[in-house]
C-alpha cells in the first residue's frame, strides 16, 4: 500500500484545503442547515479538517487523502451554481448523510450523499457550459429543469435490466403527466465497483479496466438502448456519469469523473418533440459529450 507525506501532496495545501472548507460551512449556514454528526458533510468536513491537523512527518494512506478530493469536487461545483444564482439548498440538505466512498456503497448502506452530489454536479456542469437549468427546491418528481427538458438522475448500487426498465418507465409516466420532455442521467460508479482495490491506480491502466467491465454491462445497456428506450419516446437521451479514484504521478491520487451521453430521436412517436425540444436536449447532451451517439426510434 503506498503512503504518503503531506510534502508529497502537490497543489492542494492547508490554506487552499481550509478555504473550502469555509466556503462549504458558508453554504450551510445560507442554508441554515444543521449538520448530523459522523455522517454526509460533517464527516466529510472532519476527516479534511483531520488531514490539516497532521504535521508534515506522519505517513498516511489513500484512505486519508479521498476526502479532499470529494471536497475539492463538490465546492467546485457548489461554486458554479452560487456563481450562476442557482439555489441548491435542498440539494446540499440531502447531501446530510451517506457515505462518500465511490465505487461501493460505504458502511453505512446510504447513498443521500452521493445521490445528491449526482444532481449538483451535473446541474453545475450544465450552468458552467452555458444551460441555465435550475435545481427544484424539494425532492418530490424530477431532479433538475431546463426549458422543457427535464432530468432525471439515479445513482443505483446495482445494475439489472428490472431496475433500468423501472427507472425509464417510472420517468416516461412523469413526463407524460408535465407534458415534457426529459433525459436520464445515470450514476455508474457504485454498480461498476470502481475502487482502487479492484483496479489500478495508474490512469492507462485504469482505462483499459474500465473497458473491460463496461463489456460485462454491455448486453444490459444493448437491451435497453434496443428495446426499452422505444418505448419511452419523451425521453430524447441518456447521459452517464462514472465517478472514480486514480492514480496522477504528478498529483497522487485524483477524482475522476468520466462522462458520456446518448441522443434519441423520435420520428415515430405520436407525440413528437419539436425543432425546438430537439435543441434543447441536444444542449443537454453535448456539455457531457461533445457528439453524442445518436439513436432513432
Amino acid at each position: 500500500m503506498t503512503t504518503y507525506k503531506k510534502p508529497d501532496i502537490k497543489g492542494y495545501t492547508n490554506v487552499l484545503i481550509k478555504a473550502d472548507i469555509d466556503f462549504l460551512k458558508l453554504q450551510i449556514d445560507l442554508n441554515n442547515l444543521t449538520l448530523i454528526a459522523s455522517t454526509g458533510i460533517q464527516k466529510l468536513i472532519d476527516d479534511c479538517e483531520s488531514y490539516i491537523a497532521l504535521d508534515n512527518e506522519t505517513a498516511f494512506g489513500y484512505e486519508t487523502l479521498k476526502p479532499l478530493l470529494v471536497l475539492y469536487s463538490l465546492t467546485d461545483s457548489l461554486k458554479v451554481l452560487w456563481m450562476k444564482g442557482v439555489t441548491f439548498g435542498v440539494q446540499l440538505s440531502s447531501m446530510n448523510s451517506g457515505d462518500f466512498e465511490y465505487g461501493k456503497l460505504g458502511v453505512t448502506g446510504s447513498n443521500n450523499f452521493k445521490d445528491f452530489e449526482l444532481e449538483i454536479f451535473t446541474a453545475s456542469q450544465l450552468n458552467l457550459y452555458g444551460v441555465t437549468a435550475t435545481l427544484p427546491q424539494h425532492t418530490a418528481g424530477n431532479d433538475i429543469f431546463y426549458k422543457n427538458i427535464e432530468l432525471q438522475c439515479k445513482h443505483p448500487d446495482t445494475l439489472t435490466r428490472v431496475k433500468l426498465d423501472g427507472y425509464l418507465r417510472d420517468f416516461q409516466s412523469s413526463l407524460n403527466t408535465n407534458k415534457n420532455f426529459g433525459v436520464l442521467c445515470i450514476g455508474s460508479d457504485d454498480f461498476l465497483g470502481f475502487t482502487e482495490t479492484d483496479f489500478p491506480e495508474d490512469d492507462k491502466k485504469f482505462v483499459t479496466a474500465y473497458m473491460a467491465t463496461i463489456k460485462k454491462h454491455d448486453i444490459i445497456f444493448t437491451e435497453i438502448f434496443d428495446d426499452t428506450l422505444k418505448y419511452c419516446p419523451r425521453v430524447l437521451g441518456v447521459i452517464i456519469v462514472n465517478t472514480h479514484f486514480t492514480f496522477s504521478p504528478k498529483f497522487g491520487p485524483i477524482l475522476n469523473k468520466r462522462v458520456n451521453s446518448v441522443f434519441c430521436i423520435r420520428p415515430d412517436a405520436k407525440t413528437k418533440p419539436t425543432e425546438e425540444i430537439y435543441r434543447q436536449a441536444y444542449e443537454v447532451l453535448t456539455v457531457f459529450n461533445s457528439k453524442p451517439s445518436i439513436r432513432t426510434y
